[in-house]
């Protein structure tokens, strides 16, 4: 939401891409798109995209998915392209490697000839001799709460206790130097602590302003003549909220938190940017008006959306009167409510919604198209 100079629509658009329910209402969702690393954060290594795999190719590394994963079922293949002595590891709820290490310390599903499989770091993980040496391998790992679970080809290797991350990256282990070229493919997820917002055809779950969007190929889209309040029906208090999202030039939107069904989110509950901010249309804003930034209140880093045209994935944490902001990967908030507006506001003007402690979540349109796809919320319980 930009000044109210310009078209206030409220909460608009939502494509989320129709991805299908996983187990029980999760959400489930492709991890590699078989074309480019979107979706992923590469450190110390090479890694590319050749034939709709994703090749481990040179150097000691660590790819790793742009978000935490909790409970979850991950599946995928994999093949080593050395005919012995390969290795190589696929990490589960890790941390970020330390500084001057090229991988984290845990956990990891090691692809070590004669060892492909067993949990590192934890008692009761092994197995041995159900992987296809130099063929395509499938695993399908289950981790919820401290149990992690491993099938290899469709055969049960391992369950086990004993993991203490409560949660942490997915990733893949390049050490080619040593361990040689490994390949990767049909990496799926089904997180079981996420559930979608949007079935992928039509809005049922969402109160307000339904005429100004349109859903497009399974993803809900604020239509440029189109824009209001769209809340959901259900009410979040501390949460992680999970979306991709698509700008047009000069593309104007927000993403109202903890808001009440009547009223404008961003000043009775809050809103969180989104905004094309590089363009020239707003070189005058304020920094509490750029992308990411909660209104009024806060502002976010700039510089890490991608072009206009791309897709970009965010994540918004609201955490008692935390608010943190991941876009693509990188925080660009992480605010103290009381502190950012205290003594006053940054614009100067009431928010009373700073007080509230849930609300709606919500999509405020200001008569630009945007795209919205895979949108998920993740409940925390509360303290």
């Amino acid at each position: 939401m930009l000044s109210r100079l310009w078209t206030l629509c409220g909460a608009c658009v939502f494509l989320v891409s129709s991805m299908a329910l996983g187990q029980e209402g999760a959400f489930h969702a492709s991890l590699f798109n078989g074309k480019d690393l979107d979706g992923w954060q590469v450190t110390g290594c090479e890694a590319v995209v050749e034939n709709g795999v994703l090749l481990l190719k040179a150097g000691d590394g660590f790819v790793r998915t742009n978000e935490r994963h909790g409970d979850f079922v991950l599946e995928l293949d994999w093949r080593a392209l050395r005919p012995s002595k390969y290795d190589s590891g696929i990490y589960i709820r890790s941390d970020l490697p330390e500084a001057g290490k090229p991988w984290p310390s845990r956990y990891q599903v090691n692809l070590l000839q004669g060892g492909e499989g067993n949990l590192l770091g934890v008692s009761g993980g092994t197995s041995t001799g159900l992987v296809k040496p130099g063929d395509w391998n499938h695993f399908k790992l289950t981790v919820v709460g401290d149990m992690a679970e491993l099938e290899i080809n469709g055969k049960k290797a391992w369950k086990t206790a004993g993991v203490k991350n409560l949660d942490g990256y997915i990733g893949l282990q390049s050490e080619v130097d040593g361990g040689g070229q490994f390949e990767f493919r049909n990496i799926e997820i089904t997180d079981l602590d996420f559930k979608p917002l949007f079935n992928g055809k039509d809005l049922i779950g969402w109160t307000g302003d339904t005429k100004g969007y349109s859903v497009e190929d399974g993803s809900l889209v604020c239509r440029k003549d189109g824009g209001g309040n769209l809340l959901t029906e259900s009410e979040h208090a501390d949460f992680s909220f999970r979306f991709d999202f698509k700008l047009s030039a000069g593309g104007n939107n927000g993403v109202g938190i903890r808001a009440p069904v009547k009223g404008d989110p961003a000043y009775l509950g809050m809103e969180i940017q989104i905004l094309d901010d590089p363009s020239e249309r707003y070189k005058t804003i304020q920094p509490w008006q750029v992308h990411g930034s909660v209104y009024g209140i806060a502002p976010a880093k700039r510089g890490f959306l991608k072009p206009v045209g791309e897709w970009n994935h965010e994540e918004i944490i609201a955490r008692g009167r935390q608010v943190t902001v991941i876009l693509n990967g990188t925080t660009i908030l992480d605010v103290n409510l009381d502190e950012a507006s205290t003594p006053k506001t940054l614009d100067g003007k009431p928010h009373p919604g700073l007080a509230r402690t849930e609300g709606r979540i919500g999509f405020l349109g200001h008569g630009a198209r945007i795209e919205f796809r895979n949108m998920r919320v993740k409940d925390f319980a509360k303290k």
